[in-house]
């Protein structure tokens, strides 16, 4: 249990060790643009970086898909990094046939993706335990108030991508679950799926058995425990406080593979040499030339 507070400690401290960008800043970097769009629904400013193709930089009729990465802070440059390399090895552009927006968030994480609200947890302090639940007016903010100032300012189709992990993940998985209308493809890297005693994955299990998920494509990955010494089947069968975190993803994926009647299009990895905390790059790397390729 120790380990894996220790671990989710050490996501919170990296989380809340940016510096936040001022309300109003909006600068044009080389390959970077740092918006701020006001939310009446959050009643507060949110910003967004935001990279163009570079062909849509001089005057252009034409639209582009658009990808939506959550916390901006931590993985645009990233998953920018990756797009370019995806890029250079395909020799196609690969990274100029998208638009990519990442939306800033890590100081009010548990509060914009979680959504149930918990009174307490083993793994949530109880004065962040305090602001859950806001999920629901955080998909209002994105389908309201984002997704329509992105289209009306950016050469931006209505082709979109949603990319999130841990606590992104598990909002990537509630908006597909729930609002599926709002993105085509979904990116869920180890999602968070033991969020309120596993609300979410049991309701699932009759979401997808009877809706019908027709166009929509996931890619689920999942990591190992924080010690890595664990395969797919050991993590599966473990009962221990180890593999908590970990086994309801599986489950998911139990359960998607089960409802293929749902006809939702579902590619998925385990990651055995990576922990939560370093399953980032690698999974995004792979859902990101499945997607594009």
């Amino acid at each position: 249990m120790r380990t894996i507070f220790l671990l989710l400690l050490l996501f919170a401290a990296g989380a809340v060790g940016f510096q936040k960008a001022p309300a109003t800043r909006k600068v044009a970097l080389i390959d970077k643009i740092i918006d701020t769009i006001h939310s009446t629904i959050l009643n507060e400013n949110r910003f967004i970086w935001v990279r163009i193709p570079e062909a849509a930089r001089n005057v252009s009729s034409k639209k582009y898909p658009v990808m939506f990465l959550f916390d901006a802070e931590a993985n645009f440059d990233a998953t920018k990094n990756i797009l370019e390399k995806l890029s250079t090895q395909s020799g196609t552009k690969t990274e100029g046939a998208v638009i990519l927006v990442g939306i800033g968030n890590i100081w009010l994480r548990y509060r914009d993706y979680s959504p149930s609200h918990i009174d307490s947890s083993s793994w949530i302090d109880a004065p962040t335990a305090k602001t859950t639940g806001g999920g629901e007016a955080f998909i209002a903010f994105l389908e309201k108030e984002l997704l329509p100032h992105i289209e009306k300012k950016y050469p931006a189709s209505s082709h979109r991508t949603l990319i999130g992990h841990s606590m992104g993940g598990l909002m990537v998985i509630n908006i597909l679950l729930k609002h599926q209308q709002l993105f085509d493809k979904y990116i869920a890297i180890d999602p968070s799926m033991w969020w309120d005693n596993n609300k979410l994955l049991n309701e699932s299990v009759t979401i997808l058995h009877d809706n019908i998920f027709e166009n929509k494509s996931l890619f689920l990955a999942v990591a190992n425990e924080p010690e890595k010494q664990m395969s797919m089947d050991q993590v599966k069968s473990d009962t221990s406080i180890k593999t908590v975190l970990i086994r309801p993803s599986f489950l998911l994926k139990d359960l998607i593979l089960k409802n293929k009647q749902d006809k939702l299009r579902f590619e998925w990895k385990f990651y055995k040499d990576e922990h939560h905390m370093t399953v980032n790059a690698p999974a995004t790397y792979d859902a990101l030339k499945i997607i594009l390729h």
